[in-house]
């Protein structure tokens, strides 16, 4: 597995649809509408969702700066790890030509809502998600698409994901991953709900413009793992 490397002075801080696959055709929903008993569809998770990604972008935009000034050596694939608050922060930069070359980026956003050890969850001394997120990483160099990936750690033993990759079809070649077949089998059990996000960041890292999302899919499990078939939903916007 790639080397962890600690970076304490950077940082103020499961990716595509495959991460939780299911055989049904999603619900098409409207940009506003909220699905009654489907709490993952309120609006205000969304906004909330993009500032995270937001700061979350941040942390990347610092670290390409860095990086093409030449005020710091970044290795590609090595992760770099740094704690804010206690909390864990993950970036792994994987093409550092692809960042800063101008060019639109691809945008995965993932957030999970966690399942309760009351509902059929994992207890917090069984939280695996972290190694699960440690192994995805070491399998960076088999997908080359991929620019970079950031993980933040929130309360509670809450996660998210950003990813910046090159073109949509980067994510095909993701699902045969073993690491990740097996992190598809887990959601049920280590997330109550899953949202994914998908867009664009126009002109790369090196501009200024905010990432666009122009689509979100939703997964709901229901209230114990693998007790009824997944609701999925679909939002354009």
């Amino acid at each position: 597995m790639t080397e962890e490397k600690n970076f304490p002075w950077f940082g103020p801080l499961f990716v595509d649809s495959a991460v939780v696959d299911v055989d049904s055709e999603p619900l098409a929903i409207g940009p506003d509408e909220v699905i009654d008993d489907h709490p993952c569809t309120d609006i205000g998770l969304y906004t909330a969702d993009r500032g995270l990604l937001a700061y979350m972008l941040q942390d990347v935009r610092a670290l390409a700066r860095l990086w093409v000034d030449g005020t710091t050596d970044v290795v590609p694939y090595e992760p770099i790890i740094w704690w804010v608050h206690g909390l864990k922060r993950r970036l792994v930069p994987c093409d550092l030509d692809r960042l800063v070359d101008g060019l639109d980026l691809e945008v995965v956003g993932f957030f999970g809502g966690r399942r309760l050890a009351s509902e059929g969850g994992l207890g917090s001394e069984a939280d695996p998600i972290d190694d699960l997120d440690a192994q995805l990483t070491a399998e960076f160099r088999n997908h080359p698409g991929i620019a970079s990936y950031s993980t933040i750690e929130m309360h509670d033993g809450f996660w998210a994901n950003l990813v910046l990759h090159s073109v949509p079809s980067d994510a095909e070649g993701w699902r045969g991953s073993g690491v990740h077949k097996g992190a598809v089998r887990m959601s049920p059990t280590l997330y109550r709900d899953v949202r994914i996000h998908n867009g664009r960041l126009p002109g790369g890292v090196g501009s200024s413009d905010e990432v666009v999302l122009h689509r979100t899919k939703y997964w709901d499990y229901g209230p114990v793992p693998n007790g009824e078939p997944t609701w999925t939903a679909v939002r354009q916007w």
